[in-house]
């Protein structure tokens, strides 16, 4: 019996949204590859990175020298370069997005190419006359007007029916002629015609191109980009770090592409059945499947664009809507969600460098979870099958943690390689947990959400409701993602990561949309249902038990001091927040599903009403009253309670879970749910005794209140610091004393340690702020570095010094480094020996030097297990400085192409009497800054006279 026609089929647009992100994802990572190495942009944005950490003497990988008035110059310095990255990054996603545009575009004009080849000769009139009646029947719901399709009848070649679209944009179904003409058995031709007019209804037969088409732009992405890669630096160089990250981004693009279309073919075979077509359509698939009767393996299943007759006819059969609420289906969106959030991350920092745009990746996270998740679980809800509900939950995590694996959020240092993250596995792996706790947590709030939903009976809200549900579920989920980056560092900073979530956490606006889930079960449920009597009596008793315990804090510690003051508040707020955590433990584990969404609203209830009881104590004791207040004392209760909240949930529902009482399946909202008297009433005694015992030992155990004050410093000069080199023509040398220095102490005396060590420091007071000290160790044993030509090995080892090493009587070094940016390896060291003899440096030292410099042009020197460096002698002007002095230049190289990297070390000799002088400057991927290393050979001359 066919029945009348039903509403169109469920839309995929949640799916669609998810392959845009992804594709776009993948042109911003593409776009960021013009930063990496030795490519076009990098070395541009390396050396403003360089000049603004250098010009305020910053270090933004340690805490410690935190100072927040050098860090926001710093921040307005780089927001220019950065801004330029930024817009390139922003470039890339929306060329390849435009890619799939083309896509889009050209693939009716490809199909209609390939079709003529197909055409028959005569056509079928009778199946035209069939296929018009059936469109006229479903013309109520889409199939009319510029949307009606278009039937085109094909040769034997094609066996499958399908639907594309005409270059107009018209829908044309594709019909081989073996249906066509069995158009006179509706049994055979009507359930083919009605599943591809249900595609047709589905309003996505043009963008399912766009699904086809996403290897097409992915693959070739990620191919070319790893080539660059291996060009650039070797392919022994890659890590294993970055193939898993190609590897998944491939494989993540594959498992949508075959999710969405075998997806689409399940929704058309069930909008046959709701035609009342079914049987017809399941004969037909159980023929296909006896001709067909082996299956593919697992591998080929999960990759498959299509399903198998076998699972199309089973899931018909079972009468029930087959929906994406699989495991498989929510690892996938969880992924996705964290590698289109991963690459947004950084263009977000990167367009405003000097602003906080970081909601931006935990929004597209609710977006693409809220709204492509619990749509996904409310479906599954509503089939009546709640069992395993957890399986969703945990696929969603392990998804997360796959893509914060790929792209970890919020690491410390820019990308290496593409595709872009930390090349550190440590890091990537901690991404990977902190995104998989995430995904356990914003998947369990999703449930809850989609649960209650589907509990409802249909009216004509439910539409809107459902609507609703899921941007409460996106909300939610935007709150729960947005401390993400902040954690991601939390195994390197982690008093500034406590520093954050006692201070910065409550006082963000970004939180607050967690309030979204409570009042959506609110919503849901109804007050009536939530106000029982089991849930008042908790309530009344956990918050009058939180509200005492926290004002019973504040009279028997009157605080002293400021710090005893902030450590008061918070210890305070945590009662409070405790207060609701117990009263939400309580709530779930003793009455089971819905327990948990009942749960959430008290809990909510509960913080709230002792923090205003606080407020309320606060302002008469103080007499004052401000917004301040009010945040201090009732937002930072809610704010800390919802993030407790949210990390308990996932705990109560598995312990629901274990208690046989979560896998149950409820009765709709509206209708009065069976009770057990007796245990209703033991649990109305049960209750509020547990509530109080929690929150009286998790007051009592302890609280982690304290003053956790930010780090305050002294702001530094915002100007690099001059340095001040003495003119060595103004002054002719001397054989006692250093030109330039007052008289003073014999400088070719015999020093001691602590005067030695005065003069190899002497340079510090002349450096820039960015020039840090180095800890450095005199090189007492023989080189083991090859030289090639041998000739050279004098010059390359200093072998002229060691002739007069037993002489040796104090010997004191000193290293300065310049700051270096993280994604940079440019960078400056200076390095100053002072070495005093028991008899005077020999006058020939110089001489061999100079010997041993004009014998050597150019060298090659290679250290066990390290690559060939290739050097460049050239002589410079001797410095007018001490008794004899001697210098030389060498530009060294390493490497070649992309991944060559070039550097130049200054080196100069000074003796005076018994004292050897050696100044040593080293640049790599910069040039050498000639006045420091003037600086650093006058005044460590100078320095001796003292």
């Amino acid at each position: 019996m066919t029945r009348g026609p039903a509403g169109p089929p469920t839309p995929l647009l949640w799916l669609y949204l998810q392959v845009v992100g992804l594709v776009g994802a993948v042109g911003v990572v593409v776009g960021s590859m013009f930063f990496h190495g030795n490519r076009p942009l990098a070395q541009p944005y390396r050396e403003a990175a360089l000049r603004c950490i250098r010009a305020y003497d910053v270090d933004l990988s340690k805490p410690a020298e935190f100072d927040a008035t050098r860090t926001m110059q710093y921040l307005t310095c780089m927001s220019d370069p950065a801004r330029v990255q930024g817009l390139v990054m922003l470039t890339g996603g929306v060329l390849v997005l435009a890619g799939l545009a083309l896509i889009v575009a050209l693939t009716p004009v490809v199909d209609r190419w390939r079709l003529r080849r197909h055409r028959l000769a005569s056509p079928v009139a009778g199946a035209e006359q069939r296929f018009a009646e059936l469109c006229d029947r479903q013309g109520l719901h889409g199939l009319h007007g510029r949307h009606r399709p278009a039937l085109f009848v094909a040769g034997p070649s094609v066996r499958q029916a399908f639907t594309t679209v005409r270059p107009g944009g018209r829908p044309l179904v594709v019909l081989p002629a073996a249906v066509a003409v069995a158009y006179r058995d509706p049994a055979r031709f009507d359930p083919v015609m009605q599943h591809e007019l249900a595609h047709v209804q589905g309003r996505d037969v043009r963008w399912v191109s766009a699904v086809r088409g996403l290897l097409w732009l992915v693959v070739p992405a990620v191919a070319v980009a790893s080539v660059s890669e291996i060009r650039a630096v070797g392919l022994p160089e890659i890590t294993v770090v970055t193939a898993i990250r190609a590897l998944v981004l491939v494989l993540v693009s594959a498992l949508l592409r075959a999710l969405v279309l075998r997806l689409r073919e399940h929704e058309a075979d069930q909008q046959v059945s709701r035609s009342g077509d079914a049987t017809a359509l399941v004969r037909l698939l159980e023929a296909a499947a006896a001709t067909r009767p082996q299956h593919p393996g697992w591998l080929r299943r999960l990759f498959a664009r299509h399903p198998t007759p076998q699972r199309r006819a089973a899931a018909l059969r079972a009468g029930q809507r087959v929906s994406v609420d699989g495991p498989l289906q929510a690892a996938v969106t969880g992924a996705v969600a964290a590698i289109v959030a991963g690459a947004a991350a950084p263009a977000a920092l990167t367009l405003a460098f000097d602003r906080d745009l970081s909601v931006l990746s935990a929004a597209l996270v609710g977006v693409l979870l809220g709204f492509g998740l619990t749509p996904a679980l409310h479906r599954r809800a509503l089939t009546g099958a709640p069992s395993r509900r957890w399986l969703p939950i945990v696929a969603a995590a392990a998804g997360l943690a796959v893509g914060g694996f790929v792209f970890p959020t919020g690491t410390a240092s820019a990308g290496t390689s593409f595709p872009t993250g930390t090349n550190s596995l440590g890091v990537s792996l901690w991404g990977a947990i902190l995104s998989a706790l995430a995904g356990m947590v914003a998947g369990t709030a999703c449930t809850v959400l989609a649960g209650l939903a589907a509990r409802r009976g249909p009216d004509r809200f439910t539409r809107l409701r459902r609507g609703l549900t899921y941007l409460a579920a996106a909300a939610t989920v935007t709150a729960i993602c947005w401390p993400l980056p902040r954690l991601a560092p939390g195994l390197e900073w982690p008093v500034s990561i406590r520093t954050w979530l006692v201070y910065a956490l409550p006082d963000a606006p970004w939180p607050w949309l967690g309030l979204a889930l409570p009042t959506a079960v609110v919503a849901l449920i109804g007050w009536r249902r939530l106000a029982t009597r089991a849930v008042l009596s908790v309530v009344a008793v956990t918050g009058l038990i939180g509200a005492s315990l926290a004002s019973a804090q504040a009279l028997t510690h009157p605080p002293a001091t400021l710090d005893a003051a902030v450590a008061l508040l918070q210890q305070r707020g945590w009662i409070c927040t405790l207060a609701g955590w117990a009263a939400l433990v309580v709530l779930a584990v003793g009455r089971g599903d819905p327990g948990v969404g009942r749960a959430l609203v008290a809990g909510a209830g509960v913080a709230a009403l002792t923090g205003t009881s606080q407020f309320v104590h606060q302002v008469v004791s103080s007499r004052t009253v401000d917004a301040t207040l009010l945040r201090l004392y009732v937002g930072v209760p809610v704010i800390w309670w919802f993030y407790l909240a949210v990390l308990t949930t996932p705990i109560l529902i598995g312990l629901s879970a274990l208690a046989g009482r979560f896998g149950q399946r409820p009765g709709p909202i509206g209708q009065p749910a069976r009770r057990d008297g007796t245990r209703a009433r033991v649990w109305q005694v049960l209750a509020p005794v547990t509530a109080a015992l929690l929150v009286g030992a998790a007051a009592l155990v302890g609280l982690p209140g304290g003053p956790v004050l930010l780090p305050t410093a002294t702001p530094a000069t915002t100007a690099p610091a001059v340095v001040g080199v003495p003119s060595p023509t103004t002054v002719a040398p001397s054989a006692n004393a250093s030109p330039g220095t007052p008289a003073g102490a014999d400088p070719g005396r015999v020093l001691t340690a602590a005067e030695a060590g005065a003069a190899a420091s002497a340079v510090r007071a002349k450096l820039p702020a960015f020039w840090k000290p180095e800890p450095q160790q005199q090189d007492t044993g023989e080189s083991r570095s090859v030289v090639k030509p041998a000739a050279c090995r004098q010059l390359a080892t200093d072998d002229f010094l060691r002739r007069i090493t037993p002489d040796k009587r104090v010997d004191e070094i000193r290293g300065f480094a310049t700051r270096k940016s993280p994604s940079s390896i440019s960078g400056s060291t200076v390095i100053v020996i002072v070495t005093s003899y028991a008899h005077p440096v020999p006058d020939t030292l110089i001489d061999e030097a100079e010997a041993a410099r004009a014998a050597c042009t150019r060298f090659t020197a290679t250290t066990p297990g390290g690559s060939p460096v290739r050097f460049t002698v050239s002589a410079q002007p001797t410095p007018q400085v001490g008794e004899e002095s001697w210098r030389v230049r060498y530009d060294l190289a390493s490497g070649s192409g992309s991944s060559k990297i070039t550097g130049t070390t200054l080196y100069s000799l000074v003796r005076l009497g018994h004292n050897l002088v050696v100044v040593q400057l080293t640049a790599i991927a910069e040039p050498p800054d000639e006045a420091v290393f003037e600086a650093a050979v006058s005044s460590t001359v100078a320095a001796l006279s003292r």
